[in-house]
């Protein structure tokens, strides 16, 4: 199957897309590993699941856009969309994706948080528990409607 040259441009445009959306991918990879202050066994992780999300959106584009037929146009475009990605925009957006996941992790961190102070405030609890007890026993003795009529 031959492509017209407008079909070829619209291709072309789309790779470079593509190659901008795998730029923001990695982005954000590169600012989970920022914040959670990764080793290398982390890198590596996030390294690895960039490339297998990268490649299940490459191999989706050559089937459904480039129609299988992987030209080197398609491949510059990738490059060059990363390319202008990276020059462009991630300097704005690094650090918002940076905040966004720093916020993400306090807010999933923050119900562990709160247990484990309530779990280290436990014995003020019981302690105020056992005075209270205690003081209801003394109220009920002193109180003469509790006490049994008989």
């Amino acid at each position: 199957m031959t492509f017209s040259l407008a079909q070829q441009t619209l291709v072309f445009l789309e790779s470079i897309l593509l190659g901008a959306i795998s730029g923001v991918i990695y982005d954000i990879c590169r600012a989970i590993r920022r914040t959670a202050k990764l080793k290398m066994l982390g890198t590596i992780i996030m390294d690895t699941i960039f490339w297998i999300i990268v490649l299940i959106g490459l191999f989706y584009f050559a089937v459904t856009d480039a129609v299988s037929q992987m030209r080197f146009y398609v491949v510059l475009g990738e490059i060059g969309g990363m390319l202008l990605y990276f020059l462009s925009f991630t300097a704005f957006t690094l650090p918002v994706f940076c905040f966004v996941i720093k916020e993400l992790i306090f807010v999933i961190c923050l119900p562990i948080v709160f247990i484990q102070f309530i779990i280290s405030k436990a014995h003020i609890v019981k302690h105020f528990c056992k005075h209270g007890i205690e003081i209801i026993k003394n109220i009920k003795k002193r109180l003469s409607f509790f006490r049994k009529s008989g």
